[in-house]
Protein backbone atom coordinates (compact mmCIF):
# COMPACT_ATOMS: atom_id res chain seq x y z
CA UNK A 1 0.00 0.00 0.00
CA UNK A 2 1.38 3.29 -0.90
CA UNK A 3 1.11 6.60 0.94
CA UNK A 4 -1.24 8.08 -0.23
CA UNK A 5 -3.72 5.54 -0.02
CA UNK A 6 -2.43 4.83 3.72
CA UNK A 7 -3.48 7.93 4.71
CA UNK A 8 -6.84 7.83 3.06
CA UNK A 9 -7.05 5.20 5.26
CA UNK A 10 -6.06 6.33 8.00
CA UNK A 11 -8.05 9.26 7.94
CA UNK A 12 -11.33 7.15 9.06
CA UNK A 13 -8.90 6.54 12.05
CA UNK A 14 -9.52 7.33 15.54
CA UNK A 15 -7.24 10.58 16.43
CA UNK A 16 -4.31 10.44 18.00
CA UNK A 17 -2.47 12.57 20.46
CA UNK A 18 -1.54 16.35 18.82
CA UNK A 19 0.83 17.32 21.54
CA UNK A 20 4.39 18.20 20.82
CA UNK A 21 6.40 15.17 21.72
CA UNK A 22 9.97 15.41 23.37
CA UNK A 23 11.49 12.74 21.81
CA UNK A 24 14.95 12.75 23.83
CA UNK A 25 12.64 12.57 26.96
CA UNK A 26 10.94 9.58 25.27
CA UNK A 27 14.63 7.74 24.43
CA UNK A 28 15.39 8.27 27.75
CA UNK A 29 12.52 5.89 29.26
CA UNK A 30 14.33 3.12 27.19
CA UNK A 31 18.23 2.56 28.93
CA UNK A 32 18.60 0.37 25.97
CA UNK A 33 18.88 2.69 23.72
CA UNK A 34 21.71 4.75 25.70
CA UNK A 35 23.62 1.91 25.94
CA UNK A 36 23.97 0.90 21.94
CA UNK A 37 22.04 1.77 18.60
CA UNK A 38 19.19 -0.73 18.57
CA UNK A 39 17.29 -1.43 15.38
CA UNK A 40 15.60 -4.64 16.08
CA UNK A 41 12.15 -3.82 17.16
CA UNK A 42 10.79 -5.67 14.96
CA UNK A 43 12.29 -8.54 16.60
CA UNK A 44 11.92 -7.56 20.54
CA UNK A 45 11.22 -4.02 21.34
CA UNK A 46 13.57 -2.92 24.08
CA UNK A 47 11.22 -2.53 27.89
CA UNK A 48 10.69 1.20 29.03
CA UNK A 49 10.52 2.13 32.34
CA UNK A 50 7.12 2.06 32.30
CA UNK A 51 6.81 -1.85 30.92
CA UNK A 52 9.34 -2.37 33.38
CA UNK A 53 7.57 -0.81 36.38
CA UNK A 54 4.55 -2.48 35.67
CA UNK A 55 5.60 -5.79 35.93
CA UNK A 56 7.47 -4.29 39.38
CA UNK A 57 4.47 -3.58 40.86
CA UNK A 58 3.16 -6.42 39.82
CA UNK A 59 5.87 -8.93 41.98
CA UNK A 60 6.01 -6.48 44.77
CA UNK A 61 2.06 -6.80 45.40
CA UNK A 62 2.53 -11.41 44.81
CA UNK A 63 5.99 -10.80 47.02
CA UNK A 64 5.23 -8.40 49.76
CA UNK A 65 1.23 -8.53 50.03
CA UNK A 66 -0.81 -4.64 50.05
CA UNK A 67 0.22 -2.16 52.03
CA UNK A 68 2.90 0.76 50.93
CA UNK A 69 0.18 1.61 47.62
CA UNK A 70 0.68 -1.78 46.36
CA UNK A 71 -2.56 -2.85 44.58
CA UNK A 72 -3.52 -6.41 43.22
CA UNK A 73 -3.93 -6.08 39.44
CA UNK A 74 -6.07 -8.85 38.93
CA UNK A 75 -8.48 -6.53 40.67
CA UNK A 76 -7.11 -2.88 39.74
CA UNK A 77 -5.83 -3.31 36.43
CA UNK A 78 -5.96 -6.36 34.28
CA UNK A 79 -9.79 -5.36 33.29
CA UNK A 80 -8.60 -2.34 31.62
CA UNK A 81 -6.47 -4.41 29.37
CA UNK A 82 -8.74 -5.62 26.76
CA UNK A 83 -10.41 -2.26 26.44
CA UNK A 84 -7.11 -0.12 25.69
CA UNK A 85 -6.33 -2.69 22.82
CA UNK A 86 -9.64 -2.64 21.63
CA UNK A 87 -9.36 1.09 21.73
CA UNK A 88 -5.98 1.07 19.81
CA UNK A 89 -7.07 -0.65 16.81
CA UNK A 90 -10.77 0.58 16.43
CA UNK A 91 -12.69 -2.83 17.96
CA UNK A 92 -15.26 -3.31 20.27
CA UNK A 93 -14.06 -4.57 23.58
CA UNK A 94 -16.22 -7.96 23.40
CA UNK A 95 -14.18 -8.81 19.72
CA UNK A 96 -10.75 -8.85 21.93
CA UNK A 97 -9.72 -12.04 23.76
CA UNK A 98 -6.07 -12.93 25.60
CA UNK A 99 -4.01 -15.67 23.22
CA UNK A 100 -0.71 -17.19 23.84
CA UNK A 101 1.31 -15.21 21.15
CA UNK A 102 0.14 -14.50 17.14
CA UNK A 103 0.67 -18.16 15.89
CA UNK A 104 -1.45 -19.70 18.34
CA UNK A 105 -4.46 -16.88 17.74
CA UNK A 106 -3.75 -17.88 13.90
CA UNK A 107 -4.12 -21.30 15.06
CA UNK A 108 -7.11 -20.88 17.01
CA UNK A 109 -9.18 -19.41 14.39
CA UNK A 110 -8.14 -22.09 11.44
CA UNK A 111 -9.30 -25.17 13.93
CA UNK A 112 -12.30 -22.86 14.66
CA UNK A 113 -13.53 -22.57 11.13
CA UNK A 114 -15.33 -25.13 8.77
CA UNK A 115 -12.42 -25.49 6.01
CA UNK A 116 -13.53 -28.78 4.50
CA UNK A 117 -13.54 -28.41 0.55
CA UNK A 118 -12.65 -24.59 0.27
CA UNK A 119 -9.18 -23.45 0.09
CA UNK A 120 -7.20 -21.10 1.99
CA UNK A 121 -5.07 -17.49 0.04
CA UNK A 122 -1.84 -15.93 1.10
CA UNK A 123 1.35 -14.92 -0.07
CA UNK A 124 5.26 -15.28 0.58
CA UNK A 125 5.21 -12.62 2.31
CA UNK A 126 2.84 -13.48 4.97
CA UNK A 127 5.30 -15.11 8.63
CA UNK A 128 7.27 -18.22 7.85
CA UNK A 129 5.20 -19.85 10.31
CA UNK A 130 2.04 -18.96 9.52
CA UNK A 131 3.10 -20.61 5.68
CA UNK A 132 4.52 -23.92 7.82
CA UNK A 133 1.40 -23.94 9.72
CA UNK A 134 -1.14 -23.95 6.02
CA UNK A 135 1.42 -26.18 4.72
CA UNK A 136 1.17 -28.62 7.57
CA UNK A 137 -3.14 -28.67 6.88
CA UNK A 138 -2.21 -29.10 3.23
CA UNK A 139 -0.36 -31.96 3.87
CA UNK A 140 -2.56 -33.83 6.80
CA UNK A 141 -5.83 -32.36 6.07
CA UNK A 142 -6.17 -32.53 2.04
CA UNK A 143 -6.41 -28.41 2.10
CA UNK A 144 -6.20 -26.41 -0.52
CA UNK A 145 -3.49 -23.68 0.24
CA UNK A 146 -2.71 -20.83 -2.42
CA UNK A 147 0.54 -18.86 -2.03
CA UNK A 148 0.79 -15.98 -4.02
CA UNK A 149 4.49 -15.46 -4.72
CA UNK A 150 5.42 -11.33 -4.53
CA UNK A 151 7.03 -9.56 -7.36
CA UNK A 152 10.05 -7.90 -6.64
CA UNK A 153 9.21 -7.67 -3.13
CA UNK A 154 5.32 -6.86 -3.11
CA UNK A 155 2.16 -8.22 -3.79
CA UNK A 156 0.71 -7.26 -6.36
CA UNK A 157 -2.99 -7.32 -5.84
CA UNK A 158 -4.05 -9.11 -9.21
CA UNK A 159 -2.22 -12.08 -8.09
CA UNK A 160 -4.26 -12.42 -5.08
CA UNK A 161 -7.32 -11.98 -7.10
CA UNK A 162 -6.42 -14.86 -9.10
CA UNK A 163 -5.97 -16.88 -6.34
CA UNK A 164 -9.35 -15.93 -5.10
CA UNK A 165 -12.56 -18.10 -5.77
CA UNK A 166 -15.62 -19.24 -4.77
CA UNK A 167 -13.86 -21.87 -2.56
CA UNK A 168 -11.89 -19.45 -0.75
CA UNK A 169 -12.72 -19.86 3.03
CA UNK A 170 -9.83 -17.57 4.13
CA UNK A 171 -7.45 -14.94 2.73
CA UNK A 172 -4.56 -14.64 5.52
CA UNK A 173 -1.97 -12.14 5.40
CA UNK A 174 0.76 -10.14 7.37
CA UNK A 175 -0.36 -6.99 7.63
CA UNK A 176 3.22 -5.63 7.91
CA UNK A 177 5.70 -8.14 6.56
CA UNK A 178 8.40 -8.96 8.88
CA UNK A 179 10.50 -9.84 5.53
CA UNK A 180 10.77 -6.39 4.43
CA UNK A 181 8.14 -3.95 6.03
CA UNK A 182 5.38 -4.08 2.80
CA UNK A 183 1.92 -2.99 3.84
CA UNK A 184 -0.57 -4.95 2.69
CA UNK A 185 -3.55 -3.08 1.08
CA UNK A 186 -5.86 -5.04 3.39
CA UNK A 187 -9.26 -2.85 2.68
CA UNK A 188 -8.66 -4.19 -1.07
CA UNK A 189 -8.20 -7.47 0.33
CA UNK A 190 -10.90 -7.61 2.61
CA UNK A 191 -13.25 -6.47 0.04
CA UNK A 192 -11.91 -9.22 -2.45
CA UNK A 193 -12.27 -12.08 0.42
CA UNK A 194 -16.10 -10.37 1.19
CA UNK A 195 -16.81 -10.56 -1.96
CA UNK A 196 -16.21 -14.45 -2.36
CA UNK A 197 -18.18 -15.47 0.40
CA UNK A 198 -14.18 -15.55 2.75
CA UNK A 199 -13.24 -14.05 5.91
CA UNK A 200 -9.54 -11.47 6.10
CA UNK A 201 -7.21 -12.95 8.56
CA UNK A 202 -4.55 -10.25 9.48
CA UNK A 203 -1.64 -11.03 11.24
CA UNK A 204 -1.34 -7.49 12.88
CA UNK A 205 2.02 -7.95 15.35
CA UNK A 206 4.47 -5.77 12.85
CA UNK A 207 1.59 -3.10 12.93
CA UNK A 208 -0.27 -2.31 16.47
CA UNK A 209 1.72 0.05 18.60
CA UNK A 210 3.25 1.33 15.30
CA UNK A 211 0.90 2.43 12.12
CA UNK A 212 -2.68 3.31 12.74
CA UNK A 213 -5.09 0.43 12.33
CA UNK A 214 -8.93 0.32 12.79
CA UNK A 215 -9.78 -3.44 12.14
CA UNK A 216 -13.51 -2.10 11.58
CA UNK A 217 -12.53 0.42 8.80
CA UNK A 218 -10.28 -2.00 6.99
CA UNK A 219 -12.82 -4.81 7.00
CA UNK A 220 -10.23 -6.90 8.90
CA UNK A 221 -12.48 -10.04 10.43
CA UNK A 222 -9.53 -11.63 12.28
CA UNK A 223 -6.64 -11.10 13.39
CA UNK A 224 -3.98 -12.06 16.42
CA UNK A 225 -0.71 -10.02 17.99
CA UNK A 226 1.81 -10.61 20.69
CA UNK A 227 2.77 -7.96 22.93
CA UNK A 228 6.78 -7.71 22.52
CA UNK A 229 7.00 -5.96 19.40
CA UNK A 230 5.54 -2.21 18.74
CA UNK A 231 3.68 -2.79 21.44
CA UNK A 232 6.65 -2.81 23.92
CA UNK A 233 5.61 -5.53 26.34
CA UNK A 234 7.11 -8.95 26.88
CA UNK A 235 6.77 -12.26 25.34
CA UNK A 236 4.34 -14.40 27.21
CA UNK A 237 0.87 -13.71 25.84
CA UNK A 238 -1.01 -10.91 23.98
CA UNK A 239 -4.27 -10.65 21.86
CA UNK A 240 -7.04 -11.91 19.56
CA UNK A 241 -9.87 -9.99 17.45
CA UNK A 242 -12.85 -11.72 15.87
CA UNK A 243 -15.59 -9.87 14.77
CA UNK A 244 -18.20 -9.70 16.88
CA UNK A 245 -20.91 -11.20 14.83
CA UNK A 246 -18.65 -14.49 13.27
CA UNK A 247 -17.77 -15.58 17.60
CA UNK A 248 -19.50 -18.64 17.73
CA UNK A 249 -20.83 -18.91 14.40
CA UNK A 250 -18.29 -18.73 11.49
CA UNK A 251 -15.65 -19.09 13.87
CA UNK A 252 -16.16 -21.29 16.91
CA UNK A 253 -13.91 -21.91 20.06
CA UNK A 254 -12.11 -25.56 20.15
CA UNK A 255 -11.05 -25.81 23.24
CA UNK A 256 -13.34 -25.48 26.43
CA UNK A 257 -14.19 -23.89 29.47
CA UNK A 258 -16.41 -22.41 31.89
CA UNK A 259 -17.53 -23.83 34.98
CA UNK A 260 -20.11 -26.64 36.53
CA UNK A 261 -22.62 -26.57 39.03
CA UNK A 262 -23.04 -29.22 41.27
CA UNK A 263 -26.35 -30.35 42.13
CA UNK A 264 -25.87 -33.13 44.30
CA UNK A 265 -24.77 -33.94 48.23
CA UNK A 266 -22.42 -32.56 50.28
CA UNK A 267 -21.84 -30.00 47.79
CA UNK A 268 -25.31 -28.65 48.12
CA UNK A 269 -28.12 -29.43 51.30
CA UNK A 270 -30.60 -29.89 48.99
CA UNK A 271 -30.53 -31.07 44.87
CA UNK A 272 -32.95 -29.33 42.68
CA UNK A 273 -35.21 -32.01 41.34
CA UNK A 274 -35.19 -32.33 37.76
CA UNK A 275 -31.88 -31.10 37.14
CA UNK A 276 -28.64 -32.75 36.24
CA UNK A 277 -26.02 -33.66 39.05
CA UNK A 278 -23.32 -31.71 37.24
CA UNK A 279 -24.97 -28.53 35.86
CA UNK A 280 -22.68 -27.24 33.18
CA UNK A 281 -21.52 -23.46 32.07
CA UNK A 282 -19.81 -23.06 28.98
CA UNK A 283 -18.47 -19.63 28.58
CA UNK A 284 -19.68 -17.50 25.92
CA UNK A 285 -18.22 -14.95 23.32
CA UNK A 286 -14.82 -14.02 22.98
CA UNK A 287 -14.36 -15.38 26.51
CA UNK A 288 -14.96 -19.29 25.11
CA UNK A 289 -11.64 -18.97 23.06
CA UNK A 290 -9.99 -18.10 26.25
CA UNK A 291 -8.51 -21.34 28.22
CA UNK A 292 -6.64 -21.41 31.23
CA UNK A 293 -4.87 -18.54 33.08
CA UNK A 294 -3.06 -15.83 31.06
CA UNK A 295 0.93 -14.62 31.75
CA UNK A 296 -0.96 -12.25 34.30
CA UNK A 297 2.53 -10.20 34.63
CA UNK A 298 2.97 -9.61 31.01
CA UNK A 299 -0.67 -7.93 31.15
CA UNK A 300 0.58 -5.68 33.77
CA UNK A 301 3.82 -4.53 31.98
CA UNK A 302 1.48 -4.41 28.69
CA UNK A 303 -1.30 -2.02 30.17
CA UNK A 304 1.78 0.55 31.48
CA UNK A 305 2.88 0.24 27.68
CA UNK A 306 -0.39 0.51 25.99
CA UNK A 307 -0.46 3.86 28.41
CA UNK A 308 2.56 5.10 27.34
CA UNK A 309 1.64 4.46 23.60
CA UNK A 310 -1.85 6.11 23.60
CA UNK A 311 0.24 9.20 25.47
CA UNK A 312 2.58 9.27 22.64
CA UNK A 313 -0.54 9.24 19.69
CA UNK A 314 0.16 7.00 16.70
CA UNK A 315 -0.11 9.42 14.31
CA UNK A 316 3.30 10.72 16.43
CA UNK A 317 4.82 7.48 16.65
CA UNK A 318 4.15 6.49 13.20
CA UNK A 319 5.75 10.79 11.69
CA UNK A 320 8.89 9.95 13.94
CA UNK A 321 9.53 6.74 12.53
CA UNK A 322 8.86 7.81 8.46
CA UNK A 323 11.24 10.62 9.25
CA UNK A 324 14.54 8.26 10.07
CA UNK A 325 13.04 4.76 7.77
CA UNK A 326 13.48 7.84 4.85
CA UNK A 327 16.76 8.55 5.75
CA UNK A 328 17.84 4.94 5.42
CA UNK A 329 16.11 4.81 2.29
CA UNK A 330 17.84 7.81 0.69
CA UNK A 331 21.41 6.61 2.29
CA UNK A 332 22.00 3.40 1.69
CA UNK A 333 20.88 2.97 -1.59
CA UNK A 334 23.84 4.91 -2.60
CA UNK A 335 26.23 2.88 -0.33
CA UNK A 336 25.62 -0.72 -2.64
CA UNK A 337 22.56 -1.50 -0.13
CA UNK A 338 19.73 -2.49 -2.35
CA UNK A 339 16.34 -1.97 -0.85
CA UNK A 340 13.41 -4.50 -1.07
CA UNK A 341 10.96 -2.43 0.78
CA UNK A 342 8.70 -0.70 -1.43
CA UNK A 343 9.51 3.16 -1.38
CA UNK A 344 6.95 4.99 0.62
CA UNK A 345 5.78 2.15 2.88
CA UNK A 346 3.98 2.96 5.59
CA UNK A 347 5.52 0.93 8.30
CA UNK A 348 9.07 1.26 10.42
CA UNK A 349 10.68 -1.56 9.33
CA UNK A 350 13.00 -1.36 5.81
CA UNK A 351 15.18 -4.13 4.46
CA UNK A 352 18.06 -3.84 1.77
CA UNK A 353 19.65 -6.85 0.61
CA UNK A 354 23.92 -7.16 1.38
CA UNK A 355 26.10 -8.28 -0.75
CA UNK A 356 28.59 -9.71 1.62
CA UNK A 357 26.22 -10.15 5.01
CA UNK A 358 29.98 -11.97 6.62
CA UNK A 359 31.39 -8.86 5.40
CA UNK A 360 28.76 -6.65 7.15
CA UNK A 361 28.82 -8.49 10.80
CA UNK A 362 33.02 -8.10 10.94
CA UNK A 363 32.78 -4.15 10.08
CA UNK A 364 30.10 -4.37 12.78
CA UNK A 365 31.76 -6.01 15.16
CA UNK A 366 35.16 -3.64 14.70
CA UNK A 367 32.86 -0.79 15.44
CA UNK A 368 31.78 -2.25 18.61
CA UNK A 369 34.90 -3.91 19.88
CA UNK A 370 36.15 -0.13 18.79
CA UNK A 371 33.74 1.71 20.95
CA UNK A 372 32.77 3.78 17.39
CA UNK A 373 29.07 1.87 17.77
CA UNK A 374 28.20 -0.33 20.05
CA UNK A 375 25.55 -2.86 18.19
CA UNK A 376 25.04 -6.44 19.52
CA UNK A 377 24.36 -8.79 16.39
CA UNK A 378 24.34 -12.20 18.87
CA UNK A 379 21.41 -13.96 20.10
CA UNK A 380 17.26 -13.63 19.13
CA UNK A 381 17.83 -9.96 21.03
CA UNK A 382 20.38 -8.89 18.72
CA UNK A 383 20.30 -4.90 18.45
CA UNK A 384 20.54 -5.54 14.41
CA UNK A 385 19.00 -8.39 11.59
CA UNK A 386 21.94 -9.13 9.60
CA UNK A 387 21.86 -12.02 7.18
CA UNK A 388 18.24 -13.01 7.27
CA UNK A 389 17.30 -15.16 4.84
CA UNK A 390 20.94 -15.50 3.90
CA UNK A 391 21.64 -11.46 2.93
CA UNK A 392 18.54 -9.27 4.48
CA UNK A 393 19.69 -6.15 6.17
CA UNK A 394 16.77 -5.50 8.42
CA UNK A 395 16.25 -2.50 10.09
CA UNK A 396 13.32 -1.24 12.73
CA UNK A 397 13.01 1.90 13.96
CA UNK A 398 11.02 2.63 17.02
CA UNK A 399 10.37 5.38 19.12
CA UNK A 400 13.41 5.46 20.99
CA UNK A 401 15.65 5.90 17.91
CA UNK A 402 17.10 9.31 16.82
CA UNK A 403 18.75 10.97 13.77
CA UNK A 404 22.27 10.40 15.71
CA UNK A 405 21.31 6.60 15.68
CA UNK A 406 20.79 6.60 11.80
CA UNK A 407 23.81 8.35 11.08
CA UNK A 408 26.15 5.82 13.17
CA UNK A 409 24.45 3.13 11.62
CA UNK A 410 25.40 4.47 7.98
CA UNK A 411 29.06 5.11 9.00
CA UNK A 412 29.39 1.42 10.39
CA UNK A 413 28.12 -0.01 7.12
CA UNK A 414 29.74 2.33 4.91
Amino acid sequence: MNRRNFLAGAAAMPAAASAPIDWAAVRNDFPRALNEVYFNSSAQHPLGVHTVRGMRNYIDFLHLGPGGGREDFWEHGFQQVKPMFAKLIGAKPGEVGLCPSTTVGENWFLNGMDLRGGNVVTNDLHYTASLANYKAREAEQGLDVRVVKHRDWRIDFADMERAVNSKTRLVSVSMVSSVNGHLEDIKRLSDLAHAHGALLYADIIQGAGAIPIDVHALGIDLASCAMYKWLQGEHGYGFIYIREDLIGTRVKAREFTGHPDFNYRPWVSAPKPGLPELVNHASKGIGAFEVGTPSVITYAAQLESLKYIEKLGISNIRAHARELTDMFQRELPAMGYASITPKGTETPVVTFLCKDAEAVRRKIRVASDSGKAKISITGPNSALTVGRFGNHLRIAVSVFNNREDVKKLLEVLS
